[in-house]
């Protein structure tokens, strides 16, 4: 079966809009989604692999543990749709279990990434429909297969939703309860409140591929906006902010500099840093608050032996 990426509108000036428009802020920001491009989403792969990056090795193998009970959970004839697919692995531990299962939709804001995962995974999984499409999943989107697919699931792992603020990730999870359908249901990653050093160290990884992740978003501003970023003149770095329950990315500027991009300059002084990322860590009882704020019950939860992680299933309602 051939797989053809769809791709959603965007609008062609969102990224440079976006950058002109987070370094004009007084706490300078730059939004996380333009990680993803293909070196980028090559780069957060290599993270998942190093020693201090927790997440998805429990995620993998709390999923190898329950993957009987979700597909059971989850039932026959179904369509999972899983935003930003990344590589794909974890939902192939998942896809292996299920039964007729009418169709994979992977989405992701990087189509060369998206394109070479969904070939990947339509070489283990021939007899499935892969339905790709190529575009940034924080924005609504419409279901726009066969209406008769009702048993939609979304499947959201790896903590990612800790990448919004608690306000964005109510709207995120509202979106993909209309995607998902009346009958949908929603499995979803949540990183868990724990120990600071466990929590810091996971950021700030002793081979530096993050610190290399967080400025290829530098490098993509230098040869895409014609930014004119010295990367040695800002260093990464990931501090636990705990009045708001979230780890915090940061580039900081290593003396006072100016930086132009798109014949606009910006000016840092030393140590000013731009916030690129969060990721908010949640109890299980906030996170089911929240998802109950936006309209999902929470119909089982389950964690690793350490209580590192979880997974809700959600139902749509």
């Amino acid at each position: 079966m051939d797989v053809k990426v769809t791709e959603l509108a965007e609008t062609p000036t969102g990224f440079i809009d976006d950058v002109l428009e987070g370094l004009s802020k007084p706490q300078k920001t730059l939004p996380c989604k333009y990680f993803y491009d293909e070196v980028g989403s090559n780069l957060f792969e290599s993270i998942c692999d190093v020693d201090e990056y927790y997440i998805t090795r429990t995620e993998l193998q709390l999923l190898d543990d329950i993957k009987c009970e979700l597909a059971q959970l989850i039932g026959p004839d179904s369509v999972i749709i899983e935003p930003g697919a990344g590589a794909g692995i974890k939902i192939q531990k998942l896809l292996a279990e299920l039964t007729a299962l009418k169709a994979y939709v992977p989405i992701d804001i990087s189509s060369d990434f998206l394109f070479y995962s969904a070939e990947k995974i339509r070489e283990n999984f021939s007899d499935i429909e892969i339905r790709p499409i190529q575009g940034d999943f924080t924005e609504p989107y419409q279901w726009t297969g066969k209406k008769s697919l009702t048993n939609r699931v979304v499947f959201f792992p790896g903590s990612t939703i800790g990448n919004f603020t608690p306000a964005q990730a109510e709207q995120f999870l509202k979106n993909q309860k209309r995607f998902a359908g009346k009958e949908g249901a929603m499995i979803i990653g949540v990183d868990l409140v724990k120990p600071l050093q466990k929590l810091e160290s996971a950021y700030n990884d002793s081979q530096g591929v993050t610190a290399e992740f967080n400025k290829n978003l530098l490098v993509r501003i230098n040869n895409e906006l014609g930014g004119n970023f010295e990367l040695d003149q800002f260093e990464h770095t990931a501090v636990f902010n705990p009045a708001e329950s979230r780890i915090e990315m940061r580039l900081v500027s290593q003396q006072n500099q100016s930086v132009k991009i798109n014949r606009q300059e910006f000016h840092f002084d030393e140590y000013e840093y731009i916030h690129t990322e969060n990721s908010y860590k949640y109890t299980i009882e906030a996170f089911t608050a929240l998802a109950e704020r936006a309209g999902l019950k929470s119909h089982k939860v389950w964690t690793d032996d350490e209580n590192l992680i979880s997974l809700h299933y959600l139902k749509c309602r």
